[in-house]
């Protein structure tokens, strides 16, 4: 047996821990400990397992002390890592659910014949001010980017979809729409 100098482990030992059953099995334990679910224990021993090569690859990086005593902290440190990015995720879970689940107001029939009407006299229209129209009213975009898609200057924009807007009403006030 090799003896070894107190304080100082031999070199390979902490990398040695990386392949020992009975580490392995202990960091697993303590991942379980810390909650983290059966089926995801071999993950969270890699985590471990890649925190200490990271450790040992650090630019100055020195020996650690105590591999083992090393090893149950950031075992412990990956479980609590773990619950936080659970909690997160169950977290953004429950908006994303929220915000699907909410219902769509109630539309009244008013507004309902109002839509069609509308998108009747978009067919109506020309290309040109359809896209305008769309763009600005659906996809809210703003007039600068409108005219950077169209290629064609701001001031032309704002005129054409004055027009077509003034248009468009003119033309539902005589179907008596509005």
């Amino acid at each position: 047996m090799k003896a070894r100098r107190m304080g100082k482990p031999a070199g390979g030992e902490a990398a040695a821990l990386l392949t020992d059953g009975g580490t392995a099995s202990r960091v697993r334990g303590i991942l379980a400990l810390g909650g983290v679910p059966w089926d995801q224990l071999d993950d969270g021993l890699q985590h471990v397992r890649l925190k200490l090569l990271e450790a040992r690859a650090a630019p100055g990086a020195r020996e650690i002390r105590d591999p083992q005593a090393w090893l149950a902290v950031v075992a412990s440190r990956v479980a609590c890592d773990w619950h936080r990015g659970r909690a997160r995720d169950e977290a953004l879970r429950e908006r994303l659910v929220s915000r699907w689940a909410r219902r769509p107001p109630e539309v009244s029939e008013e507004h309902q014949v109002l839509a069609i009407a509308v998108a009747g006299e978009l067919d109506s229209l020309s290309l040109r001010q359809r896209q305008m129209v769309s763009l600005r009213f659906y996809a809210d975009l703003p007039v600068s980017t409108i005219a950077e898609l169209l290629e064609i200057p701001e001031g032309t924009v704002k005129s054409r979809l004055h027009s077509t807007v003034a248009a468009l009403r003119r033309r539902l006030q005589e179907k008596e729409v509005i």
